[in-house]
């Protein structure tokens, strides 16, 4: 079914050169009005509505194109539930990972500059970093972060997760660089956690002072419990073999 709609898809003008026609037709049976205010700023302005169109055409075929991907990790593994008519069905979850990326990849691929291109590319980074691929991710996060506008809604998770591939790889400072952006996304507190995080994680003497801040400049954020749960077990005795 999907091959028969791509087959129409390819027979039809391309939406950009339609537009941009109906434009130029206009132009053409109102030649008066376009001579007294001047043919260039309309042509300029009818040009720009087209392109606008063209891009909102572009936009809904690569949002089609996400949903399609993302929804492929709904479908179901052979060895959870029976087999459904008409519903593909993967022998692993490590198999349906592997498909839904190459479909995410496709998507970032084909529909680059748009908005669920961008998404695309977050996604694969999140995928990757889960997958122990630290490397990988901060190379699609940092693309994406590059690229993304500030208003995106992925754009705190993918700067918190920039600074998770960083520490992935243990580059500890570039990780404390990348998590002290999150205050530019309004997540002060999620910053000064990792800041404290990291302190501990190198042994700095005031680490645990530092949690204790957090714990109290943010006592009504639900990341105070997570700083009083770090002071809780930097209070354990260390594990002896």
């Amino acid at each position: 079914m999907a091959e028969k709609v791509d087959r129409k898809q390819l027979k039809k003008p391309d939406e950009f050169q339609l537009v941009a026609g109906r434009a130029m037709e206009w132009l053409r049976t109102h030649q008066k009005k376009v001579a007294a205010v001047g043919g260039t700023i309309v042509v300029a302005v009818l040009l720009a509505w087209g392109l606008m169109l063209w891009r909102s055409s572009r936009e809904s075929k690569a949002g089609a194109a996400l949903a399609e991907a993302l929804e492929l990790q709904s479908r179901p593994l052979t060895a959870e539930a029976p087999a459904q008519p008409g519903v593909e069905s993967f022998p692993s979850k490590e198999e349906r990972d592997k498909v839904v990326l190459a479909a995410l990849e496709k998507v970032r691929s084909e529909h680059r500059g748009t908005t669920a291109g961008l998404t695309a590319q977050a996604e694969i980074g999140f995928r990757k970093l889960k997958a122990g691929d630290a490397a990988g991710a901060q190379k699609e996060l940092d693309e994406f972060l590059k690229a993304a506008g500030k208003e995106h809604p992925l754009r705190l998770f993918a700067q918190e997760s920039l600074g998770y591939a960083f520490e992935g790889q243990n580059k500890l400072d570039e990780a404390r660089a990348a998590f002290e952006k999150l205050r530019e996304v309004d997540a002060p507190e999620r910053a000064d956690l990792h800041a404290a995080r990291l302190a501990l994680i190198q042994g700095k003497p005031d680490a645990k002072a530092q949690l204790e801040k957090v714990a109290k400049d943010y006592a009504k954020d639900p990341i105070a419990q997570e700083a009083n749960l770090r002071l809780e077990l930097a209070a354990l005795p260390p594990v002896t073999k």
